[in-house]
């Protein structure tokens, strides 16, 4: 389940330390049904561009809602090769290490929609809509700002994306348990790149909202989705941003 709620300013929607079932069934009633492979999925999008995603299987006659993931849609298009499955998975939803065409770029991201594919091998030539949504951010004036603060070998390229913690997880230079450490979130990249553009948005839902930032990487252009609250100095277009992000990729069909 992929649910960020800090990310997307949907923080009421937590009670008592679960989802808030009364929303989140009337966005059910109100979404679309796309049928998939052993199940379906029910989309709802709200105005800001997210779309909520109940993942569905039939027990016998009756519904059940197995996983919920959040996505926002946009216009980062990207094609990736699978190559690795990463972790044991969810009903209708698949997390892949994949790279592009020419193989010179790795990226983790979790397909959502992944079960109306008929294959996914390392033969498949995937077209994805990409999005991120961070959980720590750094932002700075610009390339210049963040390479003076930080030490050379430490630095990442620029537009880099990295699958930081999947490849310490397979480090036998380590412990086991940092190993296992790394390995808990292994699906978190590391990225970098100058910001394109920000956009604040509105959901239509009791007035909340988010923020995106488009930035440029090496795969292309990639929107990321926060709140305010989850900086430390505001961000703008020109800045420079260092995150760790899970990567959502909605699969494209014709």
């Amino acid at each position: 389940m992929a649910v960020y709620l800090a990310n997307t300013g949907l923080q009421l929607l937590s009670k008592d330390g679960t989802l808030d079932q009364k929303p989140l069934m009337q966005w059910f009633h109100e979404a679309k049904r796309i049928p998939a492979q052993q199940g379906s999925y029910y989309t709802k999008m709200l105005d800001s561009g997210l779309t909520i995603i109940f993942r569905t299987v039939a027990d016998k006659e009756d519904l059940q809602i197995v996983g919920l993931d959040m996505h926002m849609s946009g216009r980062c298009l990207w094609s990736g090769k699978p190559l690795v499955q990463i972790g044991k998975g969810e009903p209708l939803s698949l997390t892949l290490l994949m790279t592009n065409d020419s193989e010179k770029s790795a990226f983790i991201a979790t397909l959502v929609h992944a079960a109306t594919l008929e294959q996914i091998d390392e033969d498949t030539l995937l077209d994805l809509q990409v999005c991120a949504f961070p959980q720590a951010l750094d932002v700075f004036d610009s390339r210049e700002a963040y390479e003076t603060v930080t030490e050379e070998g430490a630095r990442l390229e620029d537009k880099k994306l990295l699958p930081f913690n999947y490849i310490m997880a397979r480090d036998e230079s380590l412990s086991e348990k940092d190993r296992e450490r790394f390995a808990a979130e292994e699906q978190m990249m590391l990225l970098c790149g100058p910001v394109l553009g920000v956009e604040n948005r509105k959901h239509g839902f009791q007035d909340t909202g988010c923020t995106v930032a488009t930035i440029s990487t090496e795969m292309g252009h990639l929107d990321l989705v926060f709140a305010p609250e989850q900086l430390q100095q505001p961000l703008k277009k020109g800045s420079y941003v260092v995150a760790s992000c899970a990567i959502s990729a909605d699969v494209l069909t014709d």
